[in-house]
């Protein structure tokens, strides 16, 4: 006598139940997709415009460090 976990496992690899399965899950995923896919361009654009925006304050930042005479650390304490 089969167990209940060895049945429901042949149950689940039957051609007929993944055939239903791939048919109730296909338009779930492609809902849930087109629900999300305005969201994913937002994401998409601020990444870029963020990366630009980085790249833009590192540029003035070295600038502004060229123009001082360049960057250095003071190596005494005064104590």
């Amino acid at each position: 006598m089969k167990s209940f976990m060895d049945t429901c496992i042949d149950f689940f690899q039957s051609e007929d139940m993944k055939k239903n399965m791939k048919g109730i899950i296909q338009p779930i995923g492609s809902m849930v997709y087109n629900e999300i896919y305005p969201y994913i361009w937002f994401l998409c654009i601020y990444l870029v415009l963020l990366t630009f925006l980085v790249l833009a304050i590192l540029f003035l930042l070295l600038r502004v460090l060229n123009q001082l005479g360049g960057f250095y650390l003071a190596t005494s304490l005064d104590i």
